[in-house]
């Protein structure tokens, strides 16, 4: 009798465990990885910013984006890695803090060791439609063009924020047409062109980057940059 219940008991909790796993594979299922995670969506940062867009008349939700591009965000051609035990690289990493405290378009990580510079002006070496990302990893200084844009597109990235010291999010907004369109006729910023917001989801550990795009807008770009 004894042993009966210890089989039975046994036979219990392999069920309860099988029963656990299935659950976690089912709720995986039902995640649907085209949209807008929940982390960013629900995050304080994502929300103010399209607020801020429906307030100034562009009409946009969080459902309407849609999953567009995945791909890898480090490359040795657009980064450079320094240990921060080199001579003089501490101090150099210290100072580069301190230079960029309390610039508007430039916010720094939870930690305060990491800044993205998203300013829509040329700055240490990086342009208008590019991003610079520079922070310490463990050991590394890390100092990279982490995201850039067509100027075809009239591209603009208009706000930036952290998830979490490893996770950051970067939206933008350009034409809806490919980053490396080179033959889509020349549309002003002065001009009505179809535009499409897109949202960067960036994770510096899993080196990975997520692009959400918008449905299109019509809109006058030089009419919209001043109010995003």
């Amino acid at each position: 009798m004894k042993d009966k219940l210890i089989y039975y008991l046994t036979g219990c909790i392999f069920l309860l465990v099988a029963l656990g796993v299935g659950i976690n594979i089912k709720q995986q299922f039902e995640v649907d990885y085209s949209k807008i995670p929940n982390k960013v969506e629900e995050n304080s940062g994502f929300q103010r910013w399209i607020t801020n867009l429906k307030n100034k008349d562009i009409e946009i939700e969080a459902d309407e984006f849609r999953l567009i591009e995945e791909n890898e965000i480090y490359n040795t051609k657009w980064m450079q890695v320094f240990s921060i035990d080199q001579d003089g690289k501490k101090e150099e990493f210290e100072n580069n803090l301190l230079k960029h405290r309390d610039i508007k378009k430039v916010i720094f990580s939870p930690s305060d060791r990491e800044y993205i510079d998203y300013r829509y002006e040329y700055r240490d070496g990086y342009a208008p439609n590019e991003v610079h990302f520079y922070g310490l990893k463990e050991d590394k200084i890390i100092d990279a063009r982490i995201l850039d844009c067509s100027t075809r597109a009239n591209c603009y990235f208009d706000r930036a924020y952290f998830l979490d010291n490893n996770v950051f999010v970067i939206s933008e907004i350009s034409r809806n047409i490919h980053k490396h369109d080179e033959t889509s006729p020349f549309c002003s910023q002065s001009e009505t062109c179809t535009y499409t917001f897109k949202i960067h989801v960036i994770d510096l550990i899993n080196n990975s980057r997520y692009v959400y795009e918008s449905k299109p807008l019509e809109l006058i770009m030089e009419e919209v940059r001043p109010e995003l």
